[in-house]
């Protein structure tokens, strides 16, 4: 992405928008197993369950049915958790690190998973989202008579 950064560190490109500058992950793939040994092992044991945990934590949702989907659809598990993934970067403005996610989910799942994890810890922890924009709160409407 080409253009240049302004003092929001907001990259305005070429189209005239203004798109937040992507960040590093702050947890390497494989480097930082020994630091979550919890997460680690719950990634490499149970992968269903660490999926069903992310997508939880990310949907607000409960972790059964994402849990019970990529048991009994394994065969699928690099579609969903890749959308996962790309939920996750976009909500917290990441780079595609270190490479496509889809490859990533084929060949390194389990450790794309404790990744993912831990990021969700660390930027919830750090303030929330890392998105540009922020949500009002929705005003109730006046009462007439």
């Amino acid at each position: 992405m080409q253009g240049t950064q302004d003092a929001r560190g907001l990259l305005a490109v070429a189209d005239g928008r203004s798109r937040p500058e992507l960040k590093d992950w702050q947890h390497s793939l494989c480097g930082d197993l020994c630091g979550d040994c919890g997460t680690c092992c719950y990634g490499f044991f149970c992968t269903p369950c660490l999926y069903g945990r992310n997508y939880a934590e990310f949907h607000d949702v409960g972790c059964c049915g994402a849990c019970c989907l990529y048991t009994w659809c394994w065969c699928m598990t690099c579609y969903f958790a890749t959308d996962l993934r790309r939920s996750i970067r976009n909500k917290y403005n990441l780079k595609p690190q270190p490479c496509n996610d889809f490859i990533l989910h084929i060949f390194c799942s389990p450790c794309a998973l404790c990744q993912e994890s831990k990021e969700m810890r660390y930027w919830e922890n750090q303030g929330g989202g890392g998105g540009a924009f922020t949500a009002l709160p929705l005003q109730q409407p006046a009462m007439t008579q």
